[in-house]
């Protein structure tokens, strides 16, 4: 018993789920020892939390004693650290044994310096916390524009990134109730610099990256010939592996968020 123990405290993810309640004890018996009982459909796992430079941090932890990886998720405009994380679509990415982080990402930065910033210190936290790298750019809407402006200025660019209807041109939001007002805040007024536009830097952006694009050329906000088909097509000629998810419905169809899609591909960017 003493042995078990060890390992469990020792665990890459076991010794957080010791932290929580007694339950998760028994959770993490259960992983170390692998006799649990399969199930329809995997617990949910353990979440941690924490604060990076006045930024809200999370990590969704998988009921699993092996991750796939950890996954980023860049919310939209609108979004925060809790965004979507606990609804179907990601919780579906943690049960298919992956570790979902997030950030409040200076919430709408429209990919400004700080939510660089921001990015590169919730993926040491997340790797540091879990002994796991990152492995996955998981974005919405404007969490395009802050996961490319990352992976333009520093950030190491992961195995695979997913982005639904995404904002990959922030001068090209007219159409997007108050964006051009929070946009220009976000740049304390000035013009988006020419190296925070992800429409003017694809060829910056990593090859050896997977690309997944989910869009709709009926999305009347952020405009599929001036975002998500700009960056398919500017990837592609240049030799990444680019593919397309196409759906039919407006900026804020639901079928966007296609469960069975975005876990399939996250199971072809694990270890």
């Amino acid at each position: 018993m003493r042995e078990t123990w060890r390992r469990i405290r020792t665990h890459r993810v076991g010794r957080h789920l010791v932290r929580f309640r007694p339950l998760s004890i028994v959770f993490a018996v259960l992983m170390v020892l692998g006799t649990a009982t399969a199930t329809a459909e995997a617990p949910t796992g353990e979440v941690i939390r924490g604060t990076l430079k006045a930024q809200d941090v999370r990590l969704s932890l998988p009921p699993t004693p092996d991750p796939k990886g950890v996954a980023i998720w860049f919310h939209g405009q609108t979004g925060g650290v809790d965004n979507r994380m606990d609804e179907p679509w990601l919780q579906a990415l943690v049960r298919s044994g992956w570790i979902v982080a997030s950030s409040d990402f200076h919430t709408a930065s429209w990919g400004n310096e700080v939510s660089t910033e921001d990015t590169a210190l919730l993926a040491e936290w997340a790797t540091k916390e879990t002994g796991e790298p990152v492995r996955l750019f998981v974005s919405g809407s404007m969490g395009a524009t802050v996961s490319l402006n990352a992976m333009t200025h520093g950030v190491e660019a992961p195995a695979c990134w997913y982005g639904v209807k995404p904002a990959v041109d922030p001068t090209r939001m007219d159409a997007v109730p108050g964006a051009d007002r929070i946009i220009s805040e976000a740049y304390e007024g000035q013009p988006v610099p020419a190296d925070r536009n992800p429409a003017l830097n694809i060829d910056e952006l990593s090859t050896k990256t997977r690309y997944r694009v989910v869009a709709s050329v009926n999305d009347q906000w952020v405009r599929y010939d001036e975002n998500a088909g700009l960056l398919a097509d500017g990837l592609r000629e240049r030799g990444a592996d680019v593919s397309i998810l196409p759906v039919t419905g407006t900026h804020d169809d639901p079928l966007h968020f296609n469960v069975a899609d975005l876990v399939e591909f996250a199971a072809s960017c694990g270890a």
